[in-house]
């Protein structure tokens, strides 16, 4: 495994009690409802919030109380942040200035092409469109050359079709760049869609990891657990999803799309 985290820590509203292990390559999605404590365990991983009681390893290395720039692990947070006063082109070669190193011109076309992003270049940050500053988001996080990308919901601000597309992109990125992603989200929709394994986590605490199928197998099992009632809602969604082959023949039809280059973002 690539990361291996341990988590525990008070909060006022909960006490906040996580493992975790990712591999070296692959998409693992944590689910929960708003306030389950998903967005602060990216941000303890990052080293953006401090916990007394913590292990995070990477291939092996204790970087517990590294900076956060010295992780190998870059944070993506929900609000996505580029910075306005910089071109599209100036925010995606922000981490090679960062780091005082000059900019790899072939590292940078090759994420440029693969994030369809050539005609945006010199545009002004604040005139993308939603869909549009999400990729320059992605491929500025990228050019950092990460072994793990923390995506803090992600998709939350697009809209239904371009969700559809992105996760498609999105799924594709470990293998094209060798690394761990770790995606937090309230939407059903997204781990089963990306996940080759997911968390299930309510008020602070795992209560399921696994796979897709597996999880669809414990449903009922969950389900009764008194500390899942307020999953109860996203168990449904998860289940409805799950029996509506409707769905799955449209993510399908999206997949053509994409794969023939005709998906526009």
């Amino acid at each position: 495994m690539a990361l291996k985290v341990f988590i525990q820590e008070a909060f006022p509203s909960f006490t906040l009690k996580i493992n975790l292990s990712l591999p070296s390559q692959g998409y693992t999605v944590i689910l929960g409802p708003s306030g389950a404590g998903k967005s602060l365990t990216l941000k303890i991983i990052a080293g953006l919030i401090n916990a007394k009681l913590k292990k995070i390893e990477l291939n092996e290395n204790d970087i517990s109380d590294f900076p956060p720039e010295k992780r190998g692990i870059v944070y993506l947070p929900q609000g996505i942040s580029l910075f306005p006063h910089l071109s599209v082109r100036e925010n995606i070669i922000f981490p090679f200035k960062a780091k005082k190193k000059p900019v790899d011109e072939k590292f940078l076309n090759e994420v440029i092409q693969t994030f369809r992003i050539e005609h945006l270049l010199e545009r002004d940050t604040k005139k993308l469109s939603g869909g549009e500053a999400q990729r320059v988001a992605l491929a500025r996080a990228i050019c950092a050359k990460p072994k793990v990308l923390l995506l803090d919901e992600p998709l939350s601000s697009l809209d239904f079709h371009l969700k559809l597309e992105l996760m498609y992109f999105l799924k594709k990125l470990p293998e094209k760049y060798n690394l761990a992603i770790l995606h937090v989200t309230h939407d059903p929709i997204e781990a089963i869609f990306l996940a080759e394994y997911f968390y299930l986590i309510c008020n602070g605490h795992v209560s399921f990891s696994g796979n897709l199928k597996n999880f669809i197998k414990e449903l009922k099992r969950l389900k009764k657990s008194n500390s899942l009632s307020a999953l109860h809602q996203t168990l449904n969604q998860i289940k409805e999803y799950e029996r509506n082959t409707n769905i799955f023949q449209l993510l399908e039809s999206f997949a053509c799309m994409v794969n023939k280059g005709k998906s526009q973002f």
